[in-house]
């Protein structure tokens, strides 16, 4: 770790059931997240998937009317996009591309050379989450334009260009000002998995 980064944070910034993000400082300064996956997950999910089916299949045997087999396919084919940390940075530049008009929005820079498929190293950006309040009051952040530039966000994601990031919980939705001119941003995290 020395030999890439001049600090890391063992403690990490985040953790979820896939990965955990640390903070970090490369050589050059830059303060950089490094997502790490965890050691067994690679292993684990093609397990987990297998039991759903069984339960899924066992109780559409008991319910014929339970019609929930999509949801083994969808697992199916979903993990191990997620589960490729690569697949996520080109996400992440593609819909950083995509949207690049929007001058509220910010999807942070991977930095390839320290990426691999299990781990993803990508600009820090802080903020807070999408839902606090408090933080946009504290910060002067008007929640109504948070809330359009939302909507025009995912609207243009759904119906222009059909490329629509599927995890868009609070903790991945921050909201900020920016740093050097003082408006507002959107910044949006965890881009794994896309329809």
């Amino acid at each position: 770790i020395s030999e890439l980064f001049v600090s890391f944070e063992e403690m990490p910034q985040g953790a979820a059931s896939l990965a955990q993000v640390h903070k970090a400082v490369l050589h050059d300064g830059r303060t950089v997240a490094v997502k790490v996956q965890h050691p067994k997950v690679q292993r684990q999910s093609s397990k987990d998937i297998m039991v759903i089916e069984v339960l899924v299949k066992a109780v559409h045997w008991l319910f014929p009317d339970f019609a929930f087999m999509w949801l083994v396919d969808e697992a199916k084919k979903n993990m191990p996009l997620e589960l490729d940390f690569l697949n996520e940075g080109h996400n992440a530049e593609k819909v950083a591309n995509m949207l690049s008009h929007f001058p509220f929005l910010k999807v942070p820079m991977i930095c390839w050379d320290l990426s691999t498929k299990r781990i993803l190293t990508m600009e820090f950006l802080e903020g807070g989450q999408v839902n606090d309040r408090e933080y946009m009051k504290k910060h002067c952040i008007n929640v109504n334009e948070i809330s359009e530039n939302l909507g025009k966000m995912y609207s243009e994601m759904i119906f222009v260009h059909g490329f629509v990031h599927c995890d868009p919980h609070p903790g991945n939705v921050l909201v900020r000002k920016c740093p050097l001119s003082q408006k507002t941003e959107i910044v949006l995290l965890d881009h794994g998995l896309y329809q």
